[in-house]
């Protein structure tokens, strides 16, 4: 009778061992040669390792890929991980009044994210959008309580119910709050903003200050405060980016910490006053300058996935100012008025699309809203009164969108039908 364990010197047959990307992934490999399908459809390298038979059956080889830290594995965090380096190789900013990077409070434990995030070569610097001519408006938006309207046009400011003011109130306050975690994100920052060590320096630092917030031990407050103050001078004061990919993102940081102040204030804290809101401003003109709509969106076809997620997070992110500033001027008894500089700009897109993960699934997704809408994307300004609201037409485009959208699109819907009706 043969004995169940292999005599000594006595090899296994060698195990089938998957292609270095699907074993980093963790997904199943058809294990084809040269290349597996999976590669073969994302268009990338496939390798197999190459390895020997070990002569301990029992020893398992380990065919980790060991790879440089702008390389390593996406799906681990890389929210609160020493060393962390910008795409440059600049190392994370140390905010004025700390001596050390920016840390992860103890009480937060390092986690893994847990979102199947893939590896993606993502190109931020190539993107192709449309410059837009009115941006100006939106910088001196700011001036419209002030000054009465332009003669010829007959303009009534908006009626918010206080009600409604509570329910955008509410719903602004916990995007800071969304970021406690490693790998979420506020409704306004796309996920492939902090992958793959391409977060960018106002982003990692806003992600950090914001627990630091957050989490303020008792007798703090004064650092913490006066550290988020200082990040907010800097970020106003830095020369502006030639990159779309940075001047969002330093426009979503301000607007995050703007909210912070605003509705979870600290003991000591600065109110938000004219001078945040210009700001603000101003960086949201910056952003939509070089264009709210990809070059492919006014032909109606696909455009890259990168211009896609900056342009669909500028939108979110101006759309989110304008609810913010709502509030601010409601407060301050100033009127508020329609938007009319983002008059066409596209509504919040699709959940499928906004939550892809690669992409492959995105462009599946996208070239089924292609089909969706053949007729023309749902634009910001159907959601306000007009001569069409309450159509069936209007209704069914609305209808079809509201079918499709997240929680940030049903906030926005919310928001309109309080003001205008649907």
């Amino acid at each position: 009778m043969r004995s169940p364990h292999p005599n000594r010197g006595e090899r296994p047959p060698p195990r089938k061992k998957a292609c270095q990307s699907c074993t980093r992934s963790k997904v199943r490999c058809d294990l084809e040669r040269p290349a597996c399908s999976r590669c073969r459809s994302l268009d990338r390298p496939c390798e197999y390792p190459s390895h020997p038979v070990f002569s301990n059956p029992r020893v398992e080889p380990n065919y980790a890929v060991q790879t440089s830290s702008v390389e390593r594995d996406p799906d681990l965090s890389i929210l609160g991980t020493s060393g962390l380096e910008q795409p440059s190789g600049m190392p994370i900013a140390v905010p004025y009044g700390l001596e050390s990077p920016i840390w992860t409070p103890p009480s937060q434990p390092r986690r893994q994210v847990t979102r199947n995030v893939r590896r993606e070569g993502l190109d931020f610097e190539n993107i192709d959008l449309v410059p837009r001519e009115n941006a100006e408006d939106i910088r001196d938006r700011w001036l419209r309580p002030y000054i009465l309207p332009p003669l010829g046009r007959d303009e009534v400011p908006k009626a918010y119910h206080p009600f409604t003011l509570q329910y955008i109130s509410m719903v602004l306050s916990t995007y800071p709050r969304s970021m406690l975690k490693d790998g979420d994100t506020p409704p306004i920052v796309h996920q492939m903003q902090i992958v793959e060590q391409r977060m960018s320096r106002a982003l990692a630092n806003c992600y950090s200050l914001v627990r630091m917030w957050e989490q303020a031990a008792v007798g703090s407050e004064t650092l913490v405060v006066d550290t988020v103050e200082k990040e907010m001078e800097r970020l106003a004061n830095e020369t502006p980016s030639l990159y779309d990919f940075d001047l969002l993102a330093t426009f979503q940081a301000y607007l995050i910490y703007s909210m912070m102040l605003y509705f979870s204030p600290l003991p000591g804290a600065p109110t938000i006053t004219d001078k945040v809101m210009i700001t603000l401003m101003e960086m949201a003109f910056r952003t939509a300058r070089n264009g709210l709509f990809c070059a492919a969106e006014i032909s109606h076809t696909r455009p890259t996935w990168e211009s896609w997620i900056v342009v669909a997070a500028k939108r979110r992110t101006i759309f989110t100012m304008y609810l913010f500033c709502s509030v601010y001027n409601a407060d301050r008894l100033l009127p508020n008025f329609i938007a009319d500089e983002v008059k066409g700009v596209f509504a919040p897109e699709a959940k499928a699309l906004w939550e892809a993960t690669d992409r492959e699934t995105w462009e599946r997704e996208y070239d089924r809203h292609l089909l969706s809408w053949e007729d023309g994307m749902l634009e910001i300004s159907e959601l306000w009164r007009s001569a069409e609201t309450g159509t069936p037409q209007r209704r069914e485009r609305i209808g079809r969108w509201l079918r499709t959208v997240d929680k940030f699109g049903m906030t926005m819907f919310g928001v309109t039908t309080h003001v205008h009706g649907c």
